[in-house]
């Protein structure tokens, strides 16, 4: 089949819905009610610069039209050997050349900006371990590092969930809607870098994240041009530091939230704060987005404590998803 790729300019009003039509076709097939980005919160991320990060978006088509599609994204403050990709091929489509098309081009991406790791995530029924993702990873080179499952709960939360653990004597649960308060943007921003190293990730190969106010704020204003809120709850130990967060992003085209970080600083676990923030975070969300009603998460297999707090509010497992990894060797100077 003669494939042509091309890359995407998230501004081009006739390739960027093609673009997206067919990736968000390719990634939902055959799964259940997945969470996918609306076009608008797409076309930000792909458009927006920023110094974080430089997103792309390229599109795979035959003679009778756009068959596959993939976006890549270049960590550019942290994790600068890395590259992390999704490709998605329309379900009729698959097998016939328009996934490896995309991974060739990738490569020379990879090989021209000097990036050794290469990252994706893949998604999959609860059980079965074969899919046309993980057979195309394993042909491809890519391990499997790490195992998540993505629950969902149905809104509103069920009278009664964890209402006993909404405050934690000698803490204040507290939080906003939107930008961060500015007496709390440095500490905020200190914990959201530290996700990657508290939560476990298996055998992913990626650095901790460096956060300061700058790139909080980055994020926000990004949020703000995508349509999303984001609804944060924090713990303000005896001390008057921040013990632990949890945020919760809400997209205003759609039914549907992501619960993003949960963290409770060490010092401070033992207490059920993460059971305190995550029901408190619910409420806001529940205020600030009537509209919204599921939410989903992602929970490493072996983080129990996560995993049991989020069942008892009630969130239900639908789906698995693994991440697999590439390393390269040094490319040549």
């Amino acid at each position: 089949m003669n494939i042509n790729v091309i890359t995407v300019d998230p501004s081009d009003d006739e390739k960027f819905p093609a673009w997206y039509d067919t990736f968000t076709a390719g990634l939902a097939a055959g799964r259940p009610d997945p969470p996918l980005y609306s076009y608008e919160e797409s076309r930000v991320e792909l458009r927006r610069p920023t110094p974080y990060a430089e997103h792309r978006a390229f599109l795979a088509s035959h003679p009778d039209g756009p068959i596959g599609a993939a976006r890549v994204s270049l960590p550019a403050h942290d994790n600068p050997r890395l590259l992390t990709f999704t490709i998605a091929v329309r379900p009729e489509f698959r097998g016939r050349g328009a996934g490896s098309a995309l991974y060739r081009r990738l490569r020379e991406i990879a090989e021209a900006e000097r990036r050794t790791s290469l990252l994706t995530e893949i998604d999959l029924p609860l059980t079965g371990n074969a899919t046309p993702g993980t057979g195309f990873a394993s042909r491809h080179g890519f391990t499997r590092r790490n195992t998540e499952t993505r629950r969902v709960l149905r809104l509103p939360l069920h009278e009664g969930a964890g209402a006993e653990r909404a405050a934690v004597p000698g803490y204040t649960i507290t939080g906003w809607v939107g930008p961060c308060p500015e007496e709390f943007a440095g500490q905020y921003a200190a914990l959201r870098g530290r996700l990657m190293t508290e939560a476990p990730t298996g055998d992913l190969d990626y650095e901790q994240e460096r956060w300061g106010v700058d790139r909080l704020r980055d994020e926000e204003a990004r949020f703000a041009e995508q349509g999303r809120t984001s609804c944060v709850t924090v713990a303000i130990a005896p001390d008057g530091r921040l013990a632990g967060h949890t945020v919760i992003v809400a997209s205003r085209e759609s039914g549907w939230a992501s619960q993003w970080d949960t963290l409770v600083l060490p010092t401070h676990r033992g207490r059920r704060i993460g059971l305190a923030l995550k029901v408190a975070n619910l409420r806001a969300l529940r205020a600030a987005c009537p509209h919204v009603s599921r939410v989903d998460t992602c929970n490493a297999e072996d983080n129990r404590p996560m995993i049991a707090i989020n069942e008892r509010l009630g969130f239900r497992p639908v789906e698995r998803c693994e991440g697999w990894q590439l390393d390269l060797g040094v490319p040549a100077l």
